[in-house]
C-alpha cells in the first residue's frame, strides 16, 4: 500500500490531500496507480523548486541597445529579493560586439525603481567606473517592480534601459522542525 500526498493550488489557495493508493483504486476501479497518476497531478508554480533552489524573479536581466552597441546585465544579491531586507543590484555595461566592459570617461547613471502601486524611488546620480555600478535597495513589498536606468555621457543623455522583476510574496517555511516551536495564534 502506497501513501500519496498531493498539493493542488487553486488560485492562491493551496489544497492538500493525503490518501492511500488502495483507497483511490477502490473509487476509480483501477488497481494500477502508475497508469493514471499523470491525470491526478498538474504542474504548479512556487518560489522554491523541488530541489530547493530558488526560482528566477527577473523578467529580463539583459538589456541590449543595437544603436549604441551596448549590453547591460543586471544581477541580484540575494538572487530572490526578500521584502524589508537589503538587496544589492549589480550592473555591468559591456560593448555588445566585443563583450568587453564599456570604459568611457564621464559616464553617469540616474536610477529609478517603480512598483505596481506607482511609487518611485530615485537614487542619487552615480558614476560608472570600469563599466560597473551597484545599487542597494530595500523592496518594501511584493509584486512587480521596474528598474529604469538613464545613462549620461559627458552630461548629455546617452541611453535609457529598464529591467522588470517580481518580488515574491514571502512563503512560510515548510520544514517541520522550523515550525515545531513557532508560536501559534489563538
Amino acid at each position: 500500500m502506497t501513501l500519496v500526498i498531493s498539493i493542488v493550488i487553486l488560485g492562491s489557495i493551496p489544497l492538500f490531500s493525503i490518501f492511500y493508493t488502495q483507497l483511490l483504486s477502490s473509487f476509480t476501479g483501477n488497481n494500477d496507480y502508475d497508469k493514471f497518476k499523470a491525470d491526478l497531478f498538474y504542474p504548479g508554480f512556487a518560489q522554491v523548486s523541488s530541489n530547493g533552489s530558488l526560482s528566477s524573479t527577473m523578467d529580463n536581466n539583459t538589456w541590449i541597445s543595437d544603436r549604441d552597441n551596448l549590453k547591460i546585465v543586471m544581477k541580484l544579491e540575494p538572487e530572490v529579493p526578500i521584502i524589508d531586507q537589503w538587496t544589492r543590484i549589480h550592473f555591468e555595461i559591456r560593448n555588445m560586439t566585443s563583450d568587453m566592459f564599456f570604459l568611457e570617461d564621464g559616464l553617469l547613471v540616474n536610477a529609478t525603481i517603480t512598483d505596481h502601486d506607482g511609487r518611485l524611488f530615485k537614487f542619487p546620480q552615480k558614476s560608472i567606473i570600469d563599466g560597473k555600478f551597484d545599487l542597494e535597495y530595500i523592496f518594501p513589498d511584493d509584486g512587480q517592480h521596474r528598474i529604469i536606468l538613464q545613462l549620461y555621457k559627458n552630461n548629455m543623455a546617452y541611453t535609457i534601459a529598464f529591467f522588470d522583476l517580481t518580488v515574491p510574496h514571502p512563503q512560510p517555511s515548510t520544514d517541520f522542525w522550523s515550525q515545531l516551536f513557532q508560536p501559534k495564534p489563538y
